[in-house]
This record gives C-alpha cells, sequence and structure tokens, in this order.
C-alpha cells in the first residue's frame, strides 16, 4: 500500500524522482496527484511506502528532485500535509 505522496510540479521531475528511488531499491508509483494534495491542474506525485518515506525524501533531494509537498494518506482516504 503507498501510503505517503510526495507531490511534483510535472511529469519530467516525477520521472526522474520514480528513477532515482527505482535505482536505489525502492518501490513506488508515479500517478497524477490526488485533487486534495495539488494546487496546480497538473501535478504528478510520487507514492511510497510509509516506512520508506523518510529514505525517499532523503533519495529525492539528493536526486535534485523539487518536490511541492509532502502528504500522508489516512485510513479515511483524505490527505493531511506532513513534514520530516
Amino acid at each position: 500500500m503507498y501510503d505517503c505522496y510526495f507531490t511534483v510540479r510535472s511529469v519530467t521531475p516525477g520521472q526522474k524522482g520514480r528513477d532515482a528511488l527505482l535505482r536505489a531499491g525502492l518501490r513506488c508509483r508515479l500517478l497524477r496527484a490526488p485533487a486534495a494534495t495539488s494546487t496546480q491542474g497538473c501535478a504528478y506525485a510520487l507514492a511510497v511506502r510509509q516506512a520508506d518515506w523518510p529514505q525517499a525524501a532523503e533519495i529525492l533531494n539528493r536526486a535534485g528532485v523539487r518536490m511541492e509537498g509532502r502528504w500522508l494518506r489516512r485510513v479515511d482516504g483524505t490527505f493531511e500535509r506532513a513534514t520530516l
């Protein structure tokens, strides 16, 4: 299950982030950002497991992926902004 979302402005940084996470051995998905996580019309999100979240954030930072936001998905399906 993918519980944590890193939002990015477009598909290009999303692909760069996905590739960096996969090279590091972390499972992730690149998807259109859920509406609740984006004020931009065309945003994307990298979804990772909650257990991988701190490591994923570090990998994305090192890869130079500019994240617009970090979100946690609650059990009821809603989202809350998160900080590391």
